[in-house]
């Protein structure tokens, strides 16, 4: 296994996911991309309703792209700090098409993603972002859960 892929958000969850996936590269020798997502369909669909003006949406977009920058850069230094190579991206459009997308390009051969929410009806699983990436990759998938263990583990590297 060389190439893993792991989807981030910028939360405290993607801290997790990261530090679990670092883990694991460390131990298997593969290298790491990580990959945040703008998703410009909820742009759209904001601009839709009329909760965002055109300007307000290109600000917000400017903002997440910041976010997603910074957060990447962390992640990439903890993954540097363990001695693990790893690449990062941000992307934009519909979240799952991007990152299936991005899991072809590299020839990923895992897929490392936080916890799946909690759906509440059959319509929340099939627009759940999580859940589509989850259902449509095309290689194995470890979704990551204790933060506790977690730690432990990421610490003792």
């Amino acid at each position: 296994m060389k190439n893993i892929v792991v989807p981030v958000e910028g939360g405290i969850l993607s801290l997790v996911t990261a530090k679990y996936a670092i883990y694991l590269a460390k131990h298997l020798e593969a290298k790491l991309f990580f990959v945040y997502v703008i998703d410009e369909k909820v742009l759209s669909d904001l601009l839709k309703v009329k909760v965002f003006v055109d300007v307000e949406a290109k600000k917000y977009e400017e903002e997440l792209e910041v976010q997603g920058r910074r957060f990447l850069d962390k992640v990439k230094k903890m993954a540097e700090s363990k001695n693990v190579p790893c690449e990062q991206f941000i992307l934009r459009g519909v979240v799952h098409d991007q990152i299936v997308k991005k899991i072809r390009e590299v020839n990923a051969e895992l897929l490392v993603m936080g916890n799946l929410r909690e759906a509440l009806s059959r319509r929340e699983i099939f627009y759940d972002e999580g859940e589509r990436i989850f259902r449509e990759a095309h290689c194995p998938v470890v979704v990551v859960k204790s933060p506790e263990i977690v730690e432990r583990l990421y610490n003792e590297l």
